[in-house]
C-alpha cells in the first residue's frame, strides 16, 4: 500500500491532472466507453485525505469538461444529421434514438439533466439534439446546469468517501471508484427499464 501511496500521490500533485481529468471528461461525452466518473471521484477521495488536487479546481475542471463534452456531442449531431443517425445499424443505439426524439420537447431540459447521469442516454440525447435541429440556446443552458450538477455530485461523492478513510488514501479512492461504478449501473438498468416501459 505504500509503494501505491508513492506512485499515485505525486500524480495528484502535479498541474497535469487537470488537463487528464478535462479530456477523459470530454471524451466520456462523445465516446462513453471509460467512465469519467470514476476519474472525478477518484480524485476527488485523494483531495479529502491529502488535500491534491484542489477540490475547486477539480470540480470546476469536471463541470467544464462535461459541458465541452456534452457540446461536442450535440455538434455531432447537428454534422451527421437525423437521417443518418436514425439508419444506424447498431440496434441499442437506434432504440436510444428514438426514445430520446420523443423526450425533446418542453421537459427538454429535465431530460438533458437526467440523461447526463446515464451515460449512453447522454450520447442519444446530445445527438438527437443536435441533429433534430434543437435550439443550441435552448441546449447550452440545460447543458451547463447538467454539467455543475453531475461534477458536483461527483466530486462530493468522492471527497466524503476519502474523508472516511482519512488514513488509507487509496482505499478510499477504491471504495468510491466503485461506488460510483455501482450508482452508474443502477441508473443504466434504471434507464433502459424506463425505457422499455415507455409507450
Amino acid at each position: 500500500m505504500d509503494i501505491l501511496n508513492d506512485l499515485v500521490l505525486p500524480l495528484a500533485t502535479s498541474p497535469w491532472v487537470y488537463l487528464v481529468a478535462l479530456l477523459l471528461v470530454v471524451l466520456d461525452g462523445v465516446f462513453p466507453v471509460f467512465p469519467s466518473e470514476v476519474v472525478v471521484v477518484g480524485l476527488a477521495a485523494l483531495a479529502a485525505s491529502n488535500a491534491v488536487p484542489d477540490i475547486i479546481l477539480l470540480l470546476l475542471t469536471a463541470s467544464l469538461g462535461a459541458m465541452l463534452g456534452d457540446s461536442l456531442t450535440y455538434a455531432l449531431g447537428r454534422l451527421v444529421g437525423v437521417r443518418r443517425l436514425q439508419s444506424t445499424r447498431f440496434r441499442p443505439l437506434a432504440r436510444l434514438l428514438r426514445w430520446a426524439s420523443r423526450r425533446l420537447g418542453p421537459r427538454a431540459g429535465m431530460v438533458v439533466l437526467t440523461a447526463r447521469f446515464i451515460p449512453f442516454a447522454r450520447l442519444a440525447v446530445n445527438l438527437t439534439a443536435g441533429s433534430t435541429g434543437f435550439a443550441y440556446t435552448r441546449f447550452a443552458p440545460s447543458c451547463f446546469i447538467a454539467g455543475v450538477v453531475w461534477a458536483a455530485y461527483n466530486v462530493t461523492m468522492g471527497y466524503l468517501a476519502g474523508q472516511w478513510f482519512h488514513d488509507q488514501p487509496l482505499l478510499g479512492m477504491a471504495l468510491a471508484i466503485l461506488l460510483a461504478v455501482l450508482i452508474g449501473l443502477l441508473l443504466d438498468r434504471f434507464g433502459a427499464r424506463r425505457r422499455r416501459s415507455a409507450p
